[in-house]
């Protein structure tokens, strides 16, 4: 079968959505849309990125440094279950910390005629982002078409009737908050307004209040009161509604009547064209496919269906990696006035009811959430993640570390809000890491090291690196005996170890943070004498950095997860944290440390075994695939991408984090989508320890295929070909003439190129094991 280039970005189907997780995601950055794409009753479910309860708050610290002292002491002297008791006196306090809210569904009601429904299609086309459902009653055809424009930060929805005066729809807002309400202006447009409350993650009367507006451009349109808009005649009408909250808005009513009388004045031609024009700046920066798509004529669902039941699909493979690029620019734009949250910006109304909710998570989730907006060639979509950093969670961050350590700097720790929550979160089992903020500011170096802006480095990045290593300095403290640096109280993320006949969390220096410290510094300090600035405070942190303990191989011939080789309480614990020394850093690789490569892949086995032992989430299926990535193991690698696509992805393609009470069908976590792509780009490209790596780890799954446009650390932007599971040609483009290493096989190449030069190479078909290459 032949199919058209459009198909290979594009999800169809042949019904409409009957829940969430059928319904297709549309995003500007701050608004979002899931779009149902029913036939007599269209559902259009909105989310604005602001949209959260909860307040701002200075006063989330329990305890101080004598506190934290004093459980320091007791974990020295291993009486671990009296230092858990004590931690419970640094527990942060929940306070009206808040949560992300779904806001509600635009309703597109059809009247008249309502016989057999014919040719039925939705779609979500990846390239345009936008959302079309299509469909014929008798000899009549409709079609609506949906997209948020960041241009004009407008929700815009096209209907169109193939028959004169036959267009027929009402259109009406129904909220999902408690506190809502919409009515009718003197312009005839339908004004909305809502509060963001709920009484499970703050008092139900905190949180920013929302303003909308909808008008309906188009022949035939009244306004029906008390809150409903008519449009009876006509074949067309173009539909556009904004939405801005107190968040960030000094005015929200006025915004949205000023991008409204915008967006009006232009034609929907004209609004669909600078649209798609946005967002193919972003989108259309890489290419990839596994050779010719022979199921992309099929709807998504029985693709996925045919997955699950055993069959090969190497086309959905790569639109599960370009998904997930759309899935980034949706949620993050260069101006977003928040990061994305743990659902992207979008919100299933589950994640915001469950204890953990719908909010910034700082020990895997938020990190992954950005992890392929490097190699995925999104650089620009961080600039929400940095800016939140800087503006609200640094100064948050700086109260904490003095009120609860009496350290300098910033820091963060496992949870996040809104309002740029830093305290411990309030339960000693999962709240007491300091190590979040740290996490984070790696992100700063990595983006420097992918796109080398110097000025970024300089304004942005370097000062929160700085303070964040200051306060790691301040934080660690001497392992009495060894000597050695060691942070504490502190947990390996959410996972607990046997200790005192219990299972507790807390202990001092657990490895994770060892690595997490390790890579701060060895950022700062990179970054410092690239600027040519703080020679004093470098020196410190090279003293440091002498005194931090090295990584240990436990008795099962593990990566210890821990100083001791306790024995974790789930040893099929889903989180990893101790192997981020392998992915998403370097400092485990198959070629410098291979005994603790091969610790780290035994890490991984024992939480693998026996089969089915382990506790699958969708990020968790994303780390295991860039962690045997790492390790050299494609087959491995793209089995648990198998795993994710087969037990855990919805037919919208959402990955989901598996079933909890009230939410059978599994709740929605941004990471599972995001995190597979990076998992999946690292099997083609990888980058770390100065070495540009083509097909590293490709498994026997796609033998054929070409990439274009990934981005390597050194400001490199790479096309890869390849064809038998072997490198055919490559291409490298270096944007500031950077020593460029290439790996091909087991040979190292070295090319020079200047700033803005590219370079295309070919590799003979007689030696390409050998990594031969000829210059073209």
């Amino acid at each position: 079968m032949i199919t058209s280039p459009a198909q290979h970005l594009r999800l169809r189907y042949t019904r409409p959505a009957r829940r969430w997780l059928e319904a297709l995601p549309l995003g500007n950055g701050r608004i979002g849309a899931m779009v149902f794409g029913g036939v007599d009753d269209e559902r259009i479910q909105l989310d604005e990125a602001t949209f959260w309860s909860g307040e701002p708050s200075e006063s989330n610290v329990r305890g101080g440094p004598a506190d934290v002292a004093l459980i320091r002491s007791r974990l020295f002297a291993g009486a671990y279950t009296e230092a858990e008791a004590l931690c419970r006196k640094i527990t942060g306090t929940k306070g009206n910390y808040g949560t992300h809210l779904p806001l509600g569904d635009l309703r597109i009601t059809r009247q008249g005629d309502h016989g057999d429904i014919a040719d039925y299609e939705r779609w979500l086309d990846l390239r345009d982002a936008t959302a079309g459902t299509a469909f014929r009653i008798g000899a009549v055809a409709y079609s609506r078409t949906c997209f948020v424009s960041h241009v004009h930060q407008v929700v815009v929805t096209h209907l169109t009737v193939g028959a004169p005066g036959a267009l027929r729809i009402a259109l009406s807002f129904e909220g999902r908050v408690p506190h809502w309400r919409a009515w009718l202006d003197s312009e005839g447009d339908l004004l909305l307004e809502a509060r963001a409350t709920e009484a499970l993650h703050s008092d139900g009367r905190t949180g920013v209040t929302l303003h909308g507006r909808l008008r309906v451009l188009g022949e035939g349109v009244r306004a029906v009161a008390p809150a409903a808009i008519e449009v009876t005649g006509g074949a067309e009408a173009v539909v556009l509604m904004a939405l801005r909250t107190t968040f960030a808005c000094a005015d929200p009513a006025a915004a949205c009547h000023a991008a409204i009388e915008t967006a009006a004045r232009e034609s929907y031609a004209a609004l669909l064209a600078a649209h798609c024009q946005e967002h193919a700046a972003l989108m259309g920066r890489l290419e990839l496919s596994f050779g010719e798509d022979l199921h992309a004529a099929l709807p998504t669902d029985e693709r996925l269906a045919r997955v699950r039941a055993g069959a090969a699909d190497a086309g959905l493979d790569a639109l599960m990696v370009q998904y997930g690029r759309y899935l980034t620019i949706a949620s993050s734009r260069p101006e977003s006035p928040l990061p994305a949250h743990l659902q992207g910006i979008w919100n299933d109304n589950r994640a915001c009811r469950m204890a953990w909710t719908c909010d910034m998570h700082l020990d895997i989730n938020t990190q992954m959430n950005y992890w392929l907006a490097g190699v995925g060639n999104l650089g620009p979509c961080e600039r929400p993640l940095f800016a939140w950093m800087a503006s609200t969670l640094r100064p948050s961050g700086e109260r904490t570390a003095r009120q609860l350590y009496g350290a300098g700097g910033w820091t963060a720790h496992t949870v996040a809000n809104a309002w740029g929550y830093s305290a411990p979160g309030w339960h000693e089992s999962w709240g007491i890491w300091a190590m979040g903020g740290a996490w984070l500011a790696t992100h700063l170096w990595e983006h420097y090291c992918f796109h080398g802006d110097t000025a970024f480095l300089a304004e942005v990045a370097y000062p929160l690196l700085r303070s964040s290593a200051a306060f790691t300095l301040d934080y660690l403290t001497e392992e009495p005996g060894s000597g050695f640096l060691v942070t504490g109280p502190a947990l390996s993320p959410e996972n607990l170890f046997l200790a005192d006949g219990a299972a507790v969390a807390n202990s001092m220096g657990p490895t994770a943070d060892t690595v997490l410290v390790r890579e701060l510094f060895n950022a700062c300090i990179a970054a410092a004498r690239i600027l040519r600035c703080d020679q004093a405070f470098v020196e410190q942190l090279q003293q440091a950095l002498g005194r931090l303990p090295p990584f240990l191989v436990g008795r099962h011939g593990q990566l210890q997860e821990w100083r001791a080789d306790h024995e974790p309480a789930d040893p099929h614990h889903r989180h990893l944290s101790h192997l981020l020394a392998l992915y998403p850093f370097a400092q485990i690789t198959r070629e410098a440390t291979p005994e603790l490569a091969a610790a780290a892949r035994r890490s991984i086995e024992l939480r693998l075994e026996p089969e089915g032992s382990y506790e699958y989430t969708n990020w968790g299926q994303a780390l295991l695939m860039a962690s045997w990535a790492r390790l050299g193991d494609g087959d491995a690698a793209y089995n648990a991408m198998r795993r994710a696509l087969s037990d855990l992805t919805a037919p919208n393609l959402f990955i989901c984090h598996p079933s909890e009470p009230g939410a059978e069908d599994g709740i929605y976590e941004l990471d599972g989508n995001t995190g597979m792509g990076a998992g999946a780009l690292e099997l083609l490209l990888q980058s770390h320890a100065g070495v540009i790596r083509l097909l590293p780890a490709l498994p026997a799954a796609w033998p054929t295929g070409s990439l274009h446009g990934a981005c390597a650390r050194g400001g490199f932007v790479v096309d890869i070909t390849w064809r038998d599971g072997r490198v055919t040609a490559y291409r490298i483009h270096s944007r500031f003439g950077n020593p460029c290493t290439v790996q091909l096989g087991d040979e190292l190449r070295r090319h020079t190129l200047a700033a803005g030069e590219t370079q295309s190479f070919r590799v003979a078909d007689d030696c390409r094991t050998r990594g031969r290459v000829d210059q073209r």
